[in-house]
């Protein structure tokens, strides 16, 4: 039954089908969100209570408004994309979400080369993604994805308060702590470091 004191949102998951994804789901679904994935194929996830999976898309920003309309948040798993692919998903995350008036947009990626660029084209690829993130009028945050173990699923977190497993319990550390990020509103417009048990650091920021 849910709890009539907690604040219920409505969450949008782009690509959680690593252990940091399925960790999020697992701590959304304990702080009784509503939780949707947004995938290309429905099948791709079991139903469970709170859970639903809808079709989306990153190709394109009418097909992100179209699978993001009524959300509160948005948070999209971007760590297996090469860079040159971020600048054109994130455009489409970014429009979409104003398309339809979503609030929050949390994007979880390696965000190294915006700081760090290895050559002209990825200064270039990063000056226009800096661009767009600062003009876009959305609550953005770029996290960059920690290290953590890989083939966890949401069952692997059902108790993951009391987990003796150290793995399940570090990377649902993690889940918690950006879920905590997106609640209080925090850090928008920067991009941010997860570690366990401490304060989520600023990374170098993007933006000049």
């Amino acid at each position: 039954m849910h709890n009539l004191e907690t604040p219920t949102l409505k969450l949008g998951l782009f690509k959680p089908f690593g252990s940091f994804g399925q960790a999020l789901i697992a701590g959304a679904l304990q702080r009784q969100h509503e939780v949707t994935v947004l995938v290309d194929d429905l099948n791709r996830l079991r139903a469970r209570p709170g859970l639903r999976c809808k079709l989306g898309s990153l190709d394109s920003s009418i097909e992100v408004s179209e699978a993001v309309s009524g959300l509160d948040a948005v948070f999209a798993f971007l760590d297996d994309q090469p860079a040159q692919s971020l600048p054109p998903q994130c455009g489409a995350l970014i429009d979409g979400c104003l398309r339809v008036q979503v609030p929050r947009l949390l994007l979880v990626g390696h965000w190294g080369w915006l700081v760090e660029p290895a050559d002209a084209d990825q200064e270039q690829l990063g000056a226009g993604l800096a661009r767009s993130l600062e003009v876009s009028g959305v609550d953005w945050t770029l996290v960059e994805a920690p290290r953590m173990p890989e083939g966890l699923r949401i069952d692997d977190f059902s108790r993951a308060g009391n987990a003796s497993a150290d793995d399940s319990a570090l990377t649902f550390s993690y889940a918690e702590a950006l879920l905590d990020e997106m609640q209080l509103g925090l850090h928008t417009g920067q991009c941010l470091r997860l570690r366990r048990g401490e304060e989520l650091p600023p990374c170098p920021a993007p933006m000049h």
